[in-house]
């Protein structure tokens, strides 16, 4: 099955890769389409990966359609390192706390 969803991979300074999907709410009847995008927060993210293959391979949900890719560079750093900080953000919401007794 196939559903589009907006998501970029990019590459680390370290070698490593990432992949998000970017929140959104859906806006209409047709919930693949009918879409309105939040280029700000992650609904899913993993980072660390040692390949963009892997980036690729760590979604198990329908296809998305197609991913923007933003490979390291001086250029593309500060966008990168976005990413990492909205990724990290989604990852911690999604770990369950601990509590102490």
């Amino acid at each position: 099955m196939s559903k589009n969803r907006e998501n970029v991979i990019w590459q680390n300074k370290d070698g490593t890769w990432g992949r998000g999907f970017f929140d959104f709410v859906v806006t209409g009847p047709d919930d693949e389409w009918d879409v309105e995008y939040d280029n700000n927060t992650f609904q899913w993210a993993v980072t660390g990966l040692p390949s963009e293959q892997a980036a690729r391979d760590a979604w198990r949900g329908s296809n998305p359609g197609g991913s923007r890719r933003v490979t390291y560079s001086s250029e593309n750093r500060p966008q990168i390192e976005r990413y990492e900080r909205m990724a990290v953000a989604t990852l911690a919401k999604a770990k369950p706390t601990r509590r102490r007794r």
